[in-house]
């Protein structure tokens, strides 16, 4: 087990704190989850005890409120270091958590995408033709741009904006770049049985070969998105509208 912190411990609480890990005013790093996802957290203190991150490890408390009263939930804290007061001071402008920070975004490698995918990602299909991933960001359209860019920069993978509504956007892909990006995570998120279901796809019914990067069958990737769309009367995937070519 590694005990030594360093620049990899450092990227490794970044990747997490870009999904369900959150920092409090007082410095306290915290990541929660619920009871289906008790292993993945186990996996995550894994990795920060291998990495020389300190935590408390894995606590539980019942939930007295909202709409999921009686549910169990899991969670660690880190022990506050020196790293954890940069990182506050990075990501949270007032009290809100702004992720779209290039040089941060810059820090992660396939482990990290893996982590921010499984916290807030989904793959969903098309019967059996396509698929997409959708992380779900809910940031304005202009922070948002600032993560498409890193992805097709660094990773050669082309995300394009989603409505949330109220001004706010999402991360999503279509087949083409969303196999690129599955095959990207897959080696990590493939070491938590109950996460599996977000890297399994089945697309033997599609016609349309799926092409290599920069091929005509990537350029139409957002096409078939747009048309998969109005088939149901509306520019909406499960309910999320689509911002349409010609709006960016």
């Amino acid at each position: 087990m590694k005990t030594k912190f360093n620049k990899e411990s450092r990227n490794l609480m970044i990747a997490m704190l870009l999904g369900d890990g959150s920092i409090n005013s007082e410095n306290g790093y915290r990541m929660t989850h619920c009871g289906k996802q008790k292993e993945y957290l186990q996996w995550k203190v894994n990795l920060l005890n291998n990495n020389g991150i300190r935590n408390s490890g894995i606590s539980s408390y019942v939930s007295t409120k909202g709409y999921k009263v009686g549910e169990t939930y899991y969670y660690t804290r880190l022990n506050i270091n020196p790293f954890i007061k940069v990182l506050r001071r990075v990501f949270y402008k007032s009290t809100r958590k702004v992720i779209a920070n290039r040089k941060m975004l810059n820090r992660l490698d396939a482990l990290g995408l893996a982590i921010w995918f499984m916290d807030d990602g989904c793959l969903n299909h098309r019967g059996n033709f396509g698929i997409y991933v959708r992380i779900a960001t809910c940031l304005p359209k202009e922070q948002l741009q600032i993560i498409i860019d890193y992805f097709n920069e660094v990773w050669n993978i082309k995300f394009y904006a989603i409505s949330e509504g109220k001004g706010t956007f999402s991360l999503c892909c279509g087949t083409p770049n969303a196999i690129k990006f599955i095959d990207l995570v897959k080696p990590y998120v493939s070491q938590i049985p109950e996460m599996i279901y977000k890297i399994s796809y089945n697309i033997d019914g599609r016609k349309r070969p799926v092409g290599p990067s920069g091929s005509k069958w990537e350029a139409s990737d957002k096409d078939e998105d747009i048309v998969c769309s109005a088939l149901q009367n509306a520019a909406v995937i499960n309910g999320v509208e689509v911002t349409k070519p010609h709006e960016q």
